[in-house]
């Protein structure tokens, strides 16, 4: 009778290269892209929400479809305040890169917007927290789950 080792040391090798495969996937995953683009304002075509009122950060899906989210932080002309990248840390939460100020800023009250692809692991039909400047601030569904 030939012994089941051989076909046991086959089944851990391949559950061990199908779990580093998924491993890789999972960290590329969360690697959030360049910007698609920042400028000065708030997000085109968008009317900012009552929330923003006294300059608190915000989120906004850029079409109908979520492919891109647009962040809007509020700040000093002199060192604008703009995203230069994420990191998702659940299927619902977002943590948002900051540009580090150079010196000291002076108080202002500008909108800087910078927009972004939507990550894959994102999921778009629920509300996402996203924190920036040391605050919670969250985007609505872009459709609701049936």
């Amino acid at each position: 009778m030939r012994s089941p080792r051989p076909r046991l040391m086959k089944g851990f090798a391949a559950l061990a290269a199908a779990g580093l495969l998924l491993a890789g996937c999972a960290q590329q995953a969360s690697v959030s892209p360049d910007p698609v683009e920042h400028y000065k304002g708030e997000p085109k075509g968008v009317t900012a929400p009552a929330s923003s009122a006294g300059g608190a950060p915000w989120a906004v899906w850029m079409d109908k479809a979520g492919d891109e989210f647009a962040v809007t932080l509020y700040g000093s002309a002199d060192c604008p305040p703009y995203a230069t990248g994420y990191k998702v840390t659940a299927p619902d939460q977002i943590t948002m890169k900051l540009k580090k100020a150079a010196g000291d800023c002076p108080d202002g009250y500008m909108p800087f917007t910078t927009v972004f692809q939507t990550p894959p692991n994102l999921d778009r039909e629920v509300t996402i927290q996203f924190t920036a400047q040391q605050t919670h601030f969250y985007l609505a569904p872009i459709k609701k789950k049936k």
